[in-house]
């Protein structure tokens, strides 16, 4: 039974290879191609030599160019010297033929500084490698630039060289500027024999603003000139303020084209590129002057001083100014041309220099024929020169006992216009001979009656009752001046070259021989000055000369001369008398003399002439009106009634009283009142008139105290009402000269009378008149 249990044995054939052992031999593969595929790719390997390895990390740090990734670093390690770091880069195949010996390689990353900011683009993705193509064999070996190279040559556009002494503030990138507009820029810079050389671009589109007769100049930073007289700044755009910058202009259009690397002068300023000249003046005390102190010729700034020193190191010899001359003004330039120094002066004969008083000294000029050779050095005059105008005009002569404040220049005014000036003084035994010169174009405002005076200055008089200050212009108090008027002829007749005329020491004496004296008695001096004026119909037609006592020491004796227009006031006849104002319960008048002070009032007479005047002691009565309804009222008193109290119909004022005087028999007052025409008709024959000044007070044991009164003002002026009885019809009217009796209390019933009268309308509107007041 247990060989049964036992099973016989079975043999099996021998495998072959397994399949598993394919998988190696796969992976064999896929790796040989991988190196092939690596060997085959592998690109450019170089190094390059840095100063220190700041900003550059291996695997991170890309190589650049033209915006592309074209490389990196694959290794980074310390030269034997300890002095630097070489860093290996691997570079595409496609840019090996960049690559050779002047290859430049630098590292990129953030500049900011006021040239400009560079680099920005690092501040997000990291610093990186840039190179800019080189010639020459190729090469594996690179020294890194410590600064990026200046500006690639390969952008298109118009390069010049531009020669001057000195960079400036210039650098590369600053713009290149036409008219305020940037349209190119500096690529780069470099020593010379004479200077510096520095090479600019200007981009296509403004090429042809560039010809044979640009003119360039720096144009870096600010420049601020300040003064008294104000603020001068000069600047470019904002980049040459912060970069500097150059730049440029072209006189004529039309003028040759210029090609690559034509070369110019950069100037330091506009002024110089436009073609200034330079010159020396010798001044033997330059007081005041400092560089940039302006040279002028005839008001205009052509120039400044450009440099100061002392004749051989000595400041007792005096100095050498140099002066910049600018384009066109220099082409006046000779050798007669002369200078001098005007700076304010004050002296017996007034003041000078005014002009320099707020900008400073300033050397003037003057040229005399055309333009020719400059001298080698110019001596600048002591003062300036006789003021001899070379131009048409009238040139009259003016005789003065004394020379006061005028002087050569002097300017000479007509209305307070300058219309010439003073061109030469002379003296001699019987006083000084002035030469006077007027424009052309004035000339014929000179008549052969013209009168000249003295406007110099600042007149004052007065003493306890005040000042009288006569002053002409700000000009004339500072710095003297001449005036003259015209008076009115019947047959005027225009001045002659050389006609002599009399400088008269002031504006009135020129009415001395024109005008009338007259001569006004007053009780008293009271408001009266010298300088008082004599007014008629609120214009001025004369003034008070000298108040003085009159010869018996009973009143005043006034000197006063009407102007030549006003001589008809001197005749008998004629009423004087002194305006002062009025104040008080009654009414105010003249209140304009508070502020223009008193003066004195004439009504005209009719008589012969006359020059002695008996001078009232108030107004005189006024004049009969020649329009309106003239009646009389009589009373027993005047009252409160006086000349100007107002006539009332139903408390509205329709009249005035225009005068009062005695009865023939002097047993009543008669007032003249006038009733103004479209009132006329309210008067009729049975009119009752009654004095409605002040109050009316009835007082009884039993009935008590009543009080009337009319309105405010007839109770503070006094005044004349009237009632018309409602009669049917009415009473006729009235004619002028009618004399009505004044009652001087009222009854109740005639206040009670309501009269239907039709009035006139107002002939320049056809309506209603309608009183506000």
């Amino acid at each position: 039974m247990i060989e049964d249990n036992i099973r016989s044995a079975h043999s099996a054939p021998k495998r072959s290879l397994s399949a598993i052992w394919l998988l190696p031999l796969i992976a064999l593969a896929v790796a040989a191609w991988l190196l092939y595929q690596n060997i085959n790719n592998t690109g450019l390997r170089v190094t390059v030599a840095f100063d220190n390895g700041s900003g550059i990390s291996v695997g991170k740090t890309p190589v650049m160019y033209q915006g592309i990734n074209v490389g990196q670093v694959t290794s980074l390690q310390l030269d034997d010297d300890l002095e630097g770091v070489t860093a290996t880069i691997e570079l595409s195949e496609q840019i090996a033929p960049l690559i050779r010996e002047n290859t430049a390689f630098w590292l990129v990353k953030p500049q900011i500084s006021l040239s400009g900011v560079s680099g920005l683009d690092t501040l997000v993705a990291g610093n990186y490698i840039s190179f800019k193509p080189g010639d020459g064999e190729p090469t594996e070996r690179f020294t890194a630039l410590i600064e990026p190279p200046p500006m690639a040559s390969n952008l298109p556009g118009l390069r010049l060289v531009l020669e001057a002494e000195s960079l400036g503030s210039l650098s590369v990138g600053a713009p290149i500027l036409y008219q305020q507009i940037d349209v190119g820029d500096i690529e780069s810079y470099q020593l010379s024999k004479n200077g510096i050389e520095a090479n600019v671009r200007i981009d296509p589109q403004y090429q042809h603003l560039v010809n044979s007769s640009s003119r360039f100049w720096q144009q870096s930073g600010l420049k601020v000139n300040a003064g008294l007289q104000g603020i001068d700044i000069d600047a470019g755009s904002i980049a040459s303020i912060l970069a500097g910058g150059i730049a440029f202009e072209t006189p004529a259009a039309g003028a040759e084209a210029v090609d690559n690397n034509t070369r110019f002068r950069l100037f330091t300023t506009k002024e110089r590129a436009k073609g200034s000249k330079e010159i020396v003046v010798y001044f033997r005390n330059p007081d005041g002057l400092t560089v940039g102190s302006n040279v002028r010729l005839l008001g205009m700034d052509i120039g400044k001083v450009e440099s100061l020193s002392f004749v051989d190191n000595n400041p007792n010899l005096g100095a050498n100014i140099t002066l910049t001359i600018s384009a066109p003004h220099h082409q006046y330039l000779n050798t007669d041309s002369q200078f001098w120094l005007v700076k304010p002066e004050v002296s017996s004969t007034g003041v000078s220099g005014l002009d320099a008083l707020l900008g400073g000294p300033y050397i003037a000029m003057r040229v005399s024929g055309k333009g020719g050779a400059i001298a080698a050095r110019y001596t600048a005059l002591f003062k300036a020169p006789d003021s001899s105008i070379q131009q048409p005009g009238l040139r009259l002569s003016l005789r003065s006992d004394e020379l006061n404040s005028v002087g050569i220049g002097t300017k000479i005014y007509y209305r307070k216009i300058a219309v010439g000036q003073v061109e030469s003084i002379e003296l001699d035994a019987n006083g000084v001979n002035i030469g006077a010169f007027i424009h052309q174009r004035y000339a014929h405002l000179v008549h052969r009656e013209s009168q000249f005076w003295n406007a110099s200055g600042i007149s004052i008089s007065g003493g306890l009752s005040g000042l009288d200050i006569r002053a002409d212009s700000l000009a004339t108090i500072v710095a003297g001046g001449i005036a003259f008027h015209t008076p009115d002829v019947k047959k005027p007749q225009l001045a002659w070259e050389g006609l002599r005329y009399s400088l008269h020491p002031d504006y009135q004496s020129t009415f001395a021989d024109k005008g009338r004296d007259i001569f006004l008695y007053f009780d008293t001096g009271s408001n009266i000055n010298k300088g008082t004026e004599i007014k008629y119909q609120g214009i001025k037609v004369g003034e008070v000369i000298t108040v003085e006592l009159d010869t018996n020491m009973e009143g005043v004796k006034v000197s006063a001369r009407l102007a030549p227009s006003a001589k008809a006031l001197a005749r008998s006849g004629s009423q004087f008398w002194v305006v002062r104002p009025q104040l008080g319960l009654i009414g105010t008048r003249n209140l304009e003399t508070l502020v223009t002070g008193s003066y004195i009032s004439v009504r005209p007479g009719y008589g012969t002439p006359q020059t002695s005047f008996a001078a009232l002691d108030k107004p005189p009565p006024l004049s009969k009106p020649s329009t309106g309804l003239n009646l009389i009222v009589a009373a027993p008193q005047r009252g409160s009634i006086k000349e100007g109290v107002k006539v009332f119909y139903r408390d509205i004022p329709v009249g005035e009283v225009f005068g009062y005087e005695l009865a023939d028999d002097a047993t009543q007052t008669l007032m003249h009142i006038n009733i103004e025409s479209r009132y006329a008709g309210l008067v009729r024959e049975n009119s009752v008139f009654w004095n409605s000044s002040g109050i009316a007070v009835k007082f009884g044991l039993f009935s008590g105290a009543t009080i009337r009164s009319k309105s405010i003002e007839s109770l503070l002026e006094g005044g004349i009402a009237f009632a018309t009885p409602d009669s049917s019809p009415l009473a006729p009217q009235v004619i002028s000269g009618m004399v009505f009796p004044l009652r001087q209390n009222v009854e109740q019933s005639w206040l009670d009378w309501t009269p239907s009268i039709p009035l006139p309308r107002e002939a320049d509107t056809g309506e209603n008149w309608i009183r506000t007041d």
